[in-house]
């Protein structure tokens, strides 16, 4: 079943005089509605489109709402022969020209911030002769009734009665006005359904009529009649209390979801009271971690200078290093000097050995030869005779 959000009417869904108040309307279309071809602009949940071909015997009604929601509801609720419903807008009517006998739309034109257009549209469809039968609610009693809550959050523009009008015969050179009220009557009502009689005074405050309604057209129209209409629910106070017990079953379950909001509510308190916990605890881990971090980074600037020393202290030594190769290269090259001379100085020391043991030898020699000579018997006869040399011994 289609919702029922404040905006459209719903049968079933809403009190039975807001119902009533807006059934009025379509019962007195129905008069003009006979054989008739009918647009219903924004028919919201389809109720009145069905009135027109049911009770005001229409040949044909087409319902249109911007809503596709409505739509789909009111084709599966009210659709059959003669009645369908499409989603269209009334600022932009999807028709030809001279469409329909008979236009309504009820409390449509406050709705729509082109308005205007609305105006335009109907008179383009409507064939010659064709009526425009368009409500509004009174902006000046609105406003009082609504005073505690507030302005209707889905009105765009509301009308008082001499805009209404002025606006209506800009586009339509007949219009006439009827003010709509609710009125307390004491009723007679037969069995059988009648159209009965009324005997009305006229509005003596129009300007502060519940609501405007207007037939427009651009033929001349009859005399305004007064219209009455009492619902089949004769019994008000009855359809209240059949009412009031279908909004204290909408209540008990309201009642019912709101306790299990209630106890979603309190699981999600108690998850969010677990995540704040958890939160706390990450973020003393964190403060931690932010403290480990700054001493970790002061012990890393400590160990940048302590390495920015010992990288000096490894460049000097690396330059000692450097030195001391140096210094062992020029060594070297003094050494591979020395040792050539040392090699020289051993070859002149063996050549001198070697001399050295020639002479030895030859001195061997020589003294054996002296001692040969010596024990000569040659060299002792001639010492004996007086002559020859003296040879010394060793």
């Amino acid at each position: 079943m289609l919702e029922f959000t404040g905006e459209r009417v719903v049968p079933g869904l809403v009190d039975p005089n807001l119902l009533n108040e807006h059934v009025a309307r379509y019962r007195f279309a129905a008069r003009f509605a006979a054989g008739a071809v009918v647009l219903d602009a924004g028919c919201g949940s389809g109720y009145g489109s069905a009135d027109l071909g049911g009770m005001g015997r229409a040949a044909r009604v087409v319902g249109i709402d911007v809503s596709a929601e409505a739509v789909r509801h009111a084709a599966s609720t009210f659709g059959g022969p003669g009645i369908c419903f499409l989603e269209a807008a009334c600022e932009t009517l999807p028709f030809a020209d001279d469409a329909f006998d008979l236009v309504v739309a009820f409390e449509v034109i406050e709705h729509l911030e082109k308005w205007q257009d609305l105006l335009d549209q109907a008179r383009r469809v409507l064939r010659p002769g064709g009526l425009l039968i368009v409500s509004t609610p009174n902006k000046t009693y609105y406003a009082e009734t609504r005073a505690a809550a507030g302005p209707n959050p889905f009105h765009v523009h509301e009308f008082e009665r001499g805009e209404f009008r002025a606006a209506l015969s800009a586009v339509f050179p007949q219009v006439h006005l009827w003010s709509q009220n609710r009125s307390e009557a004491i009723v007679f009502v037969p069995e059988a359904p009648s159209h009965g009689a009324l005997d009305a005074a006229g509005d003596a405050e129009p300007e502060n009529a519940h609501f405007f309604l207007a037939v427009c057209s651009q033929s001349p129209l009859p005399e305004p009649e007064a219209f009455g209409w009492l619902p089949r629910a004769g019994n008000l106070l009855r359809e209240r209390e059949r009412h009031i017990a279908l909004l204290e079953a909408e209540l008990r379950q309201k009642t019912d979801w709101l306790k299990q909001t209630g106890d979603r509510h309190a699981a999600l308190q108690r998850a969010h009271e677990d995540l704040l916990a958890e939160l706390n605890r990450q973020n003393r881990w964190a403060e931690q971690l932010n403290g480990d971090v700054k001493r970790a980074g002061e012990r890393i600037v400590g160990l940048q200078e302590e390495a920015t020393v010992r990288l000096e202290w490894v460049r000097d030594l690396e330059s000692q290093i450097a030195r001391g190769r140096q210094e062992i290269e020029r060594l070297n090259q003094e050494n591979e000097s020395h040792y050539a001379s040392i090699l020289e100085a051993r070859r002149k020391i063996e050549s001198l050995e070697l001399e050295l043991q020639r002479a030895h030898t030859e001195n061997g020699r020589l003294r054996d030869e002296r001692r040969r000579i010596a024990e000569s018997k040659w060299l002792r006869l001639g010492h004996a005779l007086g002559f020859g040399p003296v040879v010394k011994s060793d």
